[in-house]
């Protein structure tokens, strides 16, 4: 048995050994990891530093010390492991000889890529992202001259001789200090317990947490300035988190120009001209030129609500089971369009597809996400004048929006950082600030004096798993029938009604302030749709909720005097989907203006290219003959309607086409590579397309 004797004084100095060279490590690399993160902080972003509180500058040290721990204790796991296998027995001379050569490795990963981080900072002005991988696909010669011209490689490599030979010295002193200082257990007992306790600390370390998630890329914000946040990680873990999304975003494939003429037959869609930007063309959209509107152009506010779903919505009962709370009176006056879908099923899918028209739900993290998109709704908006902002509940780092939004060129982000220092009292649960405080900053933001109108999106999260209320909201007692509560594989369906009130409640106080206010309230547009429909509730086990497994509802209030000066026509029953809704907004707020959509305009009779309610799983036509499962695009699948209300289908399909909305996922995606694909050189008002 691994323990079955008192431990021996051999065993005692054995320990003492491998616990000074861990721990001896382990502080060296904490050392190099912290004189990197000083150097970074006063090198580059000493003003913004010195601009925050003494209690966001505490956080940024206690949670870079918790990222350096975590790299430091997944660093030192191994060889803890084979100490503790090895320390009693005479194999343990393996160990001396492994952690001689492991120390040296472990510190100079650390070193090294520390000092790859300090240049990446000093030349793109954040740590290390996925953008270092684009080099692979670079001239390899270039890169190196590049390199050497831009970098000190010869005083680089000496600097590296010289630290080995510091290090050499300093550790030996080190490590014999510790292991002079260093307790060790003499009885069996308190070996084991020793032991348990070590491991424990050890793990605890590298989950970084005790709360419900570990601490991890999320967790990487303290505050609303950028250059700060960007320090947080280490240079190890900024490299490991660029890597990780390297490997999951997806690798774009090209695709030719006469493909995508191809798939514009297929939509019965004729190009007119030969050059690749021609293309284009039929996401050409202009707005009727308006003098109502050039001299009255409204402020904007998009607000995307964590999965705000249509089902849900539908056990909604205003006398015993009240699931909208403040909302149902503006469900009641204004434009809402039920038979509306997402157009992702996940709040990175529909959000890339609404922000550029990408279905590469990877996009914000994948070396593309710099591009110049042509649907980019902060670049209308800011041709347009607007000032551009995007609010977030949880924080801006989330799947590297930060960066990503500030490449789309929004002109402010804001986060749950910025969000917590106005409104220091703001609940908040796993994900992010409770949607009363995120309603709180965005009507604090409208009220602020400014020059241009501002078009502001934002991106609520109370109602997502695991879900809970602020603790000074009660929870509603809902009574739903057995066959009801078993599609909520959930222990307390009660809370997730309850979110799921909270959430639309808040949007409605939110709606009434606006219209309560005398300076808002007569230009200012609110639109409000969910990123996704409730998921977990087995839509696939049911076939005939095939498009109504993907509805959220699309609610727009428009001021009466741009309802009266821009005409609209509006039919409740009238089916959409999300790429529709910047065009609707933007048709009845900007005069004379040119943009890129695929969207149709939702309060107009007029045609559109694109007459789909789209989702990249299902598409229905707007003559709402049928429904198509585009899952598949090579064969796309028809259902006939059942229940127009929900849009229910036929369990069993039918025969009638879907080419046009296969076509539609097509084309989708091909444009999206075209553009993703596009280098500097390339001119698509002189490329040919054949």
């Amino acid at each position: 048995m691994f323990f079955s004797k008192i431990v021996c004084n051999r065993a005692q100095e054995n320990m003492r050994f491998f616990l000074s060279r861990i721990l001896g490590g382990m502080f060296l690399c904490l050392v190099i990891l912290l004189v990197s993160r000083l150097l970074l902080v006063f090198s580059f972003v000493k003003d913004q530093y010195f601009l925050l509180s003494l209690t966001e500058q505490f956080n940024f040290w206690v949670l870079s010390l918790r990222f350096d721990l975590k790299v430091v204790c997944i660093a030192y796991a191994l060889p803890l492991l084979i100490a503790f296998a090895t320390f009693i027995n005479k194999s343990f001379v393996f160990f001396k000889g492994f952690i001689k050569y492991y120390n040296t490795l472990i510190v100079y990963v650390a070193l090294i890529f520390s000092i790859v981080n300090y240049f990446y900072f000093k030349t793109y002005d954040k740590s290390i992202d996925t953008f270092i991988f684009a080099i692979s696909k670079e001239d390899p010669l270039a890169v190196i001259k590049t390199v050497i011209n831009d970098y000190p490689v010869g005083i680089g490599a000496v600097g590296l001789l010289l630290f080995f030979f510091i290090y050499k010295y300093s550790a030996a002193i080190i490590f014999n200090k510790i292991e002079n200082k260093v307790y060790v257990p003499d009885t069996r007992k308190k070996t084991v317990i020793g032991m348990i306790v070590l491991i424990l600390v050890f793990f605890g370390l590298i989950r970084g947490s005790f709360g419900t998630f570990p601490l991890r890329q999320l967790n990487a914000q303290v505050t609303d300035k950028p250059g700060i946040n960007y320090c947080l990680p280490n240079g190890p873990l900024a490299f490991y988190w660029a890597y990780k999304w390297e490997k999951i975003s997806m690798k774009v494939p090209t695709v030719k120009p006469s493909e995508i003429l191809k798939t514009y037959d297929e939509l019965g869609i004729q190009i007119e001209g030969d050059t690749v930007s021609d293309l284009f063309k039929p996401l050409v959209k202009h707005t009727d030129k308006n003098e109502f509107l050039e001299q009255n152009r409204p402020d904007i506010v998009f607000n995307v609500m964590e999965s705000m779903s249509t089902h849900m919505m539908t056990f909604d009962n205003e006398n015993d089971r009240d699931l909208m709370g403040e909302l149902r009176k503006h469900f009641k006056t204004d434009f809402v369009f039920k038979n509306f879908v997402s157009e992702g099923d996940g709040t990175s899918d529909s959000l890339t597809r609404m922000l550029v028209a990408s279905p590469d739900l990877n996009l914000s993290t994948s070396v593309y996400s710099s591009k110049d998109y042509i649907c980019n709704i902060a670049k209308l908006f800011n041709e347009a004048g607007y000032e551009t902002i995007f609010v977030t509940a949880s924080t801006a780092s989330w799947r590297n929006y930060d960066n990503f939004l500030r490449q789309l060129k929004f002109s402010r982000v804001i986060e749950r950082t910025q969000v917590l220092k106005d409104f220091p009292n703001a609940t908040s649960g796993a994900w992010g600030i409770d949607d009363e405080y995120l309603f709180k900053e965005t009507y604090k933001i409208l009220k602020e004096k400014h020059d241009k109108p501002r078009f502001i999106m934002t991106l609520s999260i109370t109602n997502h798993p695991p879900f809970r209320l602020p603790s000074d909201v009660e929870v509603q007692q809902v009574k739903l029938p057995e066959d009801i509560l078993a599609r909520f594989p959930y222990e307390d369906t009660e809370t997730i009604f309850a979110t799921f009130r909270y959430a639309n409640d808040q949007l409605g106080r939110f709606i009434d302030q606006i219209k309560s206010d005398d300076g808002l309230k007569n230009n200012t547009f609110i639109a409000a749709t969910g990123d996704h429909n409730m998921r977990g509730i087995g839509y696939s086990d049911h076939p005939t909720e095939l498009v109504f497994g993907h509805e959220v509802p699309f609610y727009l209030y428009m001021p009466q005097q741009y309802i009266d000066n821009t005409g609209v026509a509006f039919d409740k029953e009238r089916l959409g989907s999300q790429k529709d809704i910047i065009t609707t907004i933007v048709s009845h707020a900007l005069s004379d203006k040119e943009f890129y959509s695929f969207g149709c305009d939702l309060l107009s009779d007029e045609k559109c290219n694109f007459p789909f309610a789209f989702n990249g799983i299902v598409a229905v036509s707007y003559d709402k003959t049928h429904a198509c499962d585009i899952s598949n695009v090579s064969k796309p699948v028809s259902y006939d309607f059942t229940q127009m209300e929900h849009l229910l289908v036929d369990s069993k399909p039918s025969n009638r086409s879907c080419i046009k909305e296969a076509a539609m996922k097509k084309l989708e995606s091909q444009l999206y590579y075209l553009q993703a694909n596009k280098s500097d050189k390339d001119d698509f008002d002189k490329l040919k397309i054949n």
